[in-house]
């Protein structure tokens, strides 16, 4: 039988590491070890400065060991609860900040009638999985497929400045694009790599 990857190796916890860490903290700092970053990063990204994001990633696993007995995964990773969690406790941060206005005799605007300017936190959290989930299969690519893709997609580069940049002609580029595509879809579909 195959043993599961270690925390390091994988992106979200194995179902029996979530149920040992219901009663077990040595669990639940494998769980805080792996996901660790990705919290902190999602926090930084919605607060003012390192310290808040750094106090915010601390009350998301506050929260988390409170709430781990009762934790449900309903077919989501562990990742977008603790990413709902963060979510929550930047909401309610923000709202303790936000200035006071008086609105004198004008009527409390309704709630239902403006859409959220927040985004979901599920929404985000599956933004943030499947961006961590791409950012794997490219790293799973030889170097210079992982260099084109980067420069075509992530930089929105040209075929002909991608060509340029890695001293290829544009049909050799193309190839090299092509196969690092089909190399991530076969990695999608579960298939080993071809650096063909």
């Amino acid at each position: 039988m195959q043993q599961p990857p270690s925390a390091s190796a994988r992106s979200e916890a194995w179902p029996d590491l979530i149920e040992r860490a219901r009663h077990d903290r040595t669990a639940f700092g494998e769980l805080y070890d792996l996901y660790l970053n990705r919290v902190y990063a999602f926090c930084l990204s919605r607060m003012k400065n390192r310290e808040e994001a750094e106090d915010v990633t601390a009350q998301t696993f506050e929260r988390a060991l409170k709430s781990i007995a009762t934790y449900e995964s309903r077919g989501a990773p562990m990742s977008s609860w603790l990413f709902r969690i963060a979510a929550n406790l930047v909401t309610d941060r923000v709202r303790r900040q936000a200035p006071v206005v008086n609105l004198g005799d004008d009527p409390i605007p309704d709630e239902g009638n403006n859409p959220s300017r927040e985004p979901d936190p599920e929404d985000q959290a599956l933004q943030w999985e499947r961006a961590l989930y791409l950012r794997e299969l490219v790293a799973a690519l030889a170097q210079e497929q992982q260099r084109a893709l980067r420069l075509r997609y992530f930089q929105g580069k040209s075929v002909a400045e991608v060509a340029e940049a890695l001293g290829k002609n544009e049909n050799a580029t193309k190839q090299l694009l092509h196969r690092a595509m089909e190399n991530m879809r076969r990695r999608m579909r579960g298939e080993s790599l071809k650096d063909v």
